[in-house]
Formats: C-alpha cells, sequence, structure tokens
C-alpha cells in the first residue's frame, strides 16, 4: 500500500508540555479511511494514531495506539496470520468510522479520568461545552492519585520501621548476649550482626560480630587479621584467647582447628 509523507501542524506533547509544531507525518488511505501516524514512530512496535481536524491538523492524543506497519506491509504469510492482521486493520478502521471523542471524553469525565494537555486542548478548540469539566476531571484523578501515593509512602515508612525495630532488637539482644558470653568467659561463635545505622532504612549494615565490638571499643585490628576474622575464625575465647578456625585441604573439605590468638595490635 502506498505510503505518502507531508509536513503538517502536529499537537503533541514535548517535554511535558503542549506544543504545535510543523513535523512529518506518514499517511496511507485504507478503506477510505487516512492512516496516520509520526513519521519519527514509524519504526516503533506500535505508533499514536493521529486525529485529523476540519483546520487539516494532526493531534497527536495519545489515545488511540495503532500498528502500523501492518497496514503496509505486503509480505505474503500463512492464511491463519493474515486473517487476523485484516481482522485487526478492519477493527481499527470502524473504529475511526464510528469515533466519538465528545461522548468517550464524557465517560472520561463521568469516571474522574486523567486528561492529558493534549487532550485539553482538542477539547477547548472543538468542544468547549464539556472543557471545564475535563479539566475537573484531571484536577480530581491527579489529587486522587497524590493522595494514593502518600497513603502508600506513609504504609512504606510504616513497614520500614516495623522491620527496622525487628532487626535492631534482634541485633541489640545478640549483642548483649555476646557480651555476656564475654564476661562469664565462654566462647563466642562468629557470625554476623545485621542492623540499621541511626535506624534508617538506607543504613542497613552487615558486619562480623567480633570486627563490630572491636570497632566498638576502638581496639585495632591489622587488615590481613580482619580477613582471616571475616573468611575463616568460627569462635573465639576472650578470656583464654582460645579459637577455633577453618581451613580447607586439599580436597576442598573443611577442617576445623583449634589454637590461641592474638588479634589487637
Amino acid at each position: 500500500m502506498q505510503e505518502q509523507t507531508k509536513i503538517a501542524r502536529v499537537w503533541h506533547i514535548e517535554n511535558n508540555e503542549l506544543t504545535c509544531k510543523n513535523k512529518k507525518v506518514v499517511s496511507i488511505n485504507f478503506n477510505d479511511i487516512e492512516i496516520s501516524i509520526l513519521k519519527e514512530e514509524k519504526d516503533f512496535y506500535a505508533q499514536d494514531f493521529l486525529i485529523k481536524d476540519k483546520n487539516d491538523e494532526y493531534w497527536k492524543l495519545g489515545i488511540a495506539p495503532i500498528k502500523f506497519q501492518l497496514f503496509v506491509n505486503n509480505e505474503v504469510i500463512e492464511n491463519e496470520e493474515q486473517t487476523r492482521i485484516e481482522e485487526y486493520k478492519k477493527d481499527i478502521t470502524n473504529a475511526y468510522k464510528n469515533i466519538d471523542l465528545k461522548g468517550f471524553w464524557q465517560k472520561k469525565i463521568e469516571q474522574n479520568k486523567y486528561f492529558n494537555k493534549c487532550e485539553l486542548e482538542y477539547i477547548h478548540r472543538h468542544f468547549p461545552e464539556i472543557y471545564e469539566q475535563a479539566k475537573e476531571s484531571r484536577r480530581t484523578f491527579e489529587e486522587n492519585r497524590n493522595r494514593k501515593q502518600e497513603q502508600e509512602s506513609q504504609e512504606q515508612e510504616r513497614k520500614e520501621q516495623e522491620k527496622i525495630k525487628a532487626v535492631n532488637d534482634r541485633f541489640k539482644k545478640a549483642l548483649k548476649e555476646m557480651k555476656y558470653k564475654i564476661f562469664i568467659g565462654e566462647m563466642v561463635s562468629v557470625e554476623d550482626f545485621e542492623f540499621y545505622k541511626d535506624d534508617k532504612y538506607s543504613g542497613r549494615t552487615i558486619q562480623n560480630n567480633i570486627l563490630y565490638l572491636a570497632k566498638l571499643y576502638g581496639i585495632k585490628i591489622p587488615l590481613a587479621t580482619q580477613g582471616f576474622i571475616n573468611n575463616r575464625l568460627k569462635s573465639y575465647n576472650f578470656k583464654t584467647r582460645d579459637c577455633f578456625y577453618k581451613i580447607i585441604d586439599v580436597l576442598g573439605y573443611e577442617i576445623i582447628l583449634r589454637k590461641k590468638c592474638v588479634f589487637e595490635k
């Protein structure tokens, strides 16, 4: 099917602002219906069907997506697929022939739906009697959306605070138990502490419990020793300096050994 490209005035939204510019428009005639899209969108999977008004200006309203290539593709394909394509093209052209933009927008108004700026301008020019209602529908929609977003944000914050409290409570309990074991001279198992710094969700921290305690009390440990604590140390007795640590033998098996360990500088 023969395509035609021309320069025409097109109303559209660009950078979130309504504008009317000369644009390249690609058109075909299908069953006496003009099917037009922006040339810059031709290679897209789907395009916006351009509505043409009585002033021969086109409107990219964002309400009528189509697959333009299906109207111009002349490749021979299997019958079943070709039938689906022909049905699609028939549905699109019938919809355009029977289009009732005013009725469509009145239904949106009844449901307090969103109107983009291009829709509002078209209504202002061609259906001024429902313009104020359309603006009010947009305003109501935005208020409801903002209210919902605020509620969702508050709910998310509540859930985050609950999680922070639960995690930090477990952390404080584990730290207290660790300190008590040190006090009574018991062996302390090496594990990771999980907590939230400053009770902030973005402050989630996971740290080796031995290294955490060392930092808490200003005990300096060499980097190489920190690596040993992180990767190999299994348990440690702060009173006797006994520790259990792991090694991997030549066959890949983990072996637990015992020795005296002194970590601080």
